[in-house]
């Protein structure tokens, strides 16, 4: 009720309230405007036919097929009794001895030379040091230049922080290689990074290094940071070999590397990662780790520095069956007209284009729907793409990835006829 003179006005207070609720709950459009990748609804939807009884096979998300070492399970088991420090808070930047045991990593595998102190951050997941770095570099409207096709979630955390998306075009023909030449065309006076995947998610490309050195010296000349996301570096084959510009002593400062133990180690779900960069710039990442996360899990922490003891016999372990698996997709393939996959030589999938696309729905929902097949749809990696699919030979258990094949094959023989 409101005064107006002598007059009484009656107001609904529903609506009010309605108004009051609306305002509260405006969103920025830079959380808006993100497109929420496929994988998650995908994988609902997998759920659904799983519990109606459907025969249904992942060969989508991109997870190892195998678990943890059992050097790793045996160290936390032991340690949840008998150490009180496990169950509560842990530095910022991670427990001492995982980033020690990652130091010595990094200088055996990487070339990198990393104090453990000041220059090496743990994060829950190398997703969540993406962040952590976009958080810590970007000021609205600073630009990120990042390979297309690209990673969903690098895409997300550039807008999310207030940056803008810059899209390096890559070739198919080319195996989608990335050339310094495709970056000079795109980087602007805004560029503030150069994000480098290698192996790359969602082709598989193992960049050459000679390339990705010359692009980390062009980068650091202007001062732009170069981001290399090494989550696949265990993952090369074809005598490709892995290849960390933050071993370059003269421009290392300037390289921001992210690592994963998840894929490595089969422990995706234990979300630990890690940031190596310089001393500045992690002392400024670590104000955003503790407002984000305050400290990767101290349990996965403790797992990861039993994983890193066993890095050299356990990571190579599973070498020869993912040659097979990546065999067996190459030969489905090559057996299906509609589909054509430009070998690549990293990672844990395939980027497959495919000339049939059905009417009615996207394909890969097509796929999961008749043949209970699930794999990611092109489209999440970028509009241009979606003709193709993201077919991963990492993530089921061998026979179920060997019926998923059959029933690919099944599909488009059918779709052939209609």
């Amino acid at each position: 009720m409101t005064h107006s003179g002598n007059s009484v006005q009656w107001r609904n207070p529903k609506i009010s309230i309605i108004k009051t609720q609306e305002r509260l709950m405006t969103i920025p459009d830079r959380v808006r405007s993100v497109v929420m990748p496929p994988i998650d609804a995908l994988n609902s939807r997998m759920a659904e036919l799983l519990a109606q009884g459907c025969d249904v096979t992942s060969l989508g998300q991109s997870v190892p097929f195998f678990g943890p070492p059992e050097e790793m399970l045996d160290a936390v088991s032991e340690r949840l009794r008998s150490s009180p420090r496990i169950h509560v808070y842990g530095p910022d930047a991670g427990i001492p001895e995982l980033r020690e045991a990652l130091s010595d990593k990094l200088a055996r595998f990487n070339g990198i030379a990393a104090d453990p102190v000041s220059q090496i951050m743990i994060t829950p997941g190398s997703n969540q040091a993406f962040m952590v770095a976009m958080l810590t570099l970007l000021n609205p409207g600073d630009e990120v230049a990042i390979a297309a096709p690209y990673y969903f979630n690098h895409h997300m955390a550039i807008e999310l922080a207030g940056g803008r998306v810059v899209e390096i075009p890559l070739s198919e023909e080319d195996g989608f290689q990335m050339h310094l030449s495709d970056i000079k065309q795109v980087i602007t006076s805004r560029t503030k990074s150069i994000v480098v995947t290698s192996p790359n998610n969602p082709t598989g490309t193992v960049y050459d290094p000679a390339e990705i050195e010359r692009i980390a010296k062009f980068a650091a000349d202007r001062g732009i940071y170069l981001i290399s996301d090494e989550a696949y570096e265990t993952f090369c084959f074809e005598d490709s070999t892995p290849f960390s510009p933050g071993s370059i002593s003269e421009i290392a400062d300037n390289v921001i590397t992210l690592g994963s133990f998840s894929k490595t180690f089969g422990m995706t779900g234990w979300r630990v990662g890690y940031i190596v960069g310089n001393s500045e710039f992690l002392r400024q990442a670590v104000k955003v780790q503790d407002a984000t996360a305050i400290c990767a899990a101290i349990v996965s922490q403790v797992a990861a520095t039993a994983a890193l003891e066993v890095f050299d016999t356990f990571t190579f372990s599973h070498a020869q069956e993912l040659e097979d698996r990546r065999s067996l997709l190459a030969d489905t393939i090559d057996a299906i007209p509609a589909l054509n996959w430009e070998r690549t030589s990293g990672a844990l999938f395939a980027f497959v284009r495919s000339d049939f696309q059905p009417t009615k729905r996207e394909l890969s929902w097509d796929i999961l729907e008749t043949s209970g097949v699930l794999t990611v749809p092109g489209s999440a990696f970028g509009e241009k793409w979606s003709n193709y699919l993201r077919i991963s030979y990492g993530c089921s258990p061998r026979e179920r990835y060997e019926s998923a094949l059959d029933k690919l094959r099944g599909y488009f023989e059918i779709s052939k006829s209609k």
